[in-house]
């Protein structure tokens, strides 16, 4: 790993040398390395996350070492399989593109708080499921619990949302809440994997609810409002 300086805010950073091969499972936020060979902070590249979101694509894995009979992020792989990739498109930005961004990113960030006024945060809606709890057995026999937990995969569009916020939805003029027990990353492709601290505009993310949410729909809009 190499330590060096972020380049916009001179905060240490550390740069891990590059994976061969993108697993798609997200571990957490990581500083940057640009280009041109300068490298930015989490903290300034969160910043631009509205306009230069993580990219999700396919990738078919073949059997080597590593792509094995197995199991792959929850899937079962033999010699070789459909995986997802994730891309950080900062990556391919010099430091000047990088400070284009963070003024691109701003004026983003003003335009979403304009749609929603009274909102510290607001994030669509893409769809509801119910999160099973495993609670013993295996294979074919696995047993789950009765407790009933929902994620719903959601866009930031502005803000910020965290454990503990809560969520306002309007449907013919009357107005639903639920409380964001916890934030999961979730990247489109795959099921959400790893909690994270919170999700911030640009980031794709699964709101996990410890009770049934049959008021949120597809489209929806959920917002926080301001305290």
């Amino acid at each position: 790993m190499d330590t060096m300086q972020c380049a916009v805010c001179g905060s240490p950073v550390t740069i891990a040398e590059k994976q061969t091969e993108q697993d798609g499972i997200f571990y957490g936020w990581k500083d940057v390395a640009l280009k041109d060979g300068n490298a930015v902070c989490k903290g300034c590249a969160e910043k631009t996350r509205i306009v230069f979101p993580l990219r999700s694509s396919k990738t078919f894995a073949v059997s080597s070492a590593r792509f094995g009979s197995g199991s792959f992020n929850g899937k079962t792989i033999d010699g070789k399989g459909w995986i997802n990739a994730l891309a950080d498109p900062l990556e391919q930005l010099t430091l000047d593109e990088f400070r284009q961004a963070m003024q691109d990113a701003e004026q983003a960030a003003e335009v979403q708080a304009a749609r929603f006024p009274g909102a510290r945060a607001a994030a669509e809606a893409d769809f509801t499921y119910r999160h099973y709890i495993r609670a013993g057995g295996s294979g074919v026999n696995t047993k789950y619990s009765d407790e009933k937990q929902y994620f719903t995969c959601v866009k930031v569009l502005y803000g910020e949302i965290r454990p503990g916020d809560t969520v306002c939805i309007t449907h013919k003029d009357r107005e639903y809440t639920a409380e964001v027990s916890e934030v999961w990353f979730w990247n489109y492709l795959d099921s959400p994997h790893c909690a994270i601290e919170k999700a911030f505009a640009g980031v794709t993310a699964a709101l996990l609810f410890r009770k049934e949410v049959p008021f949120i729909y597809p489209g929806d809009i959920l917002t926080v409002k301001e305290s």
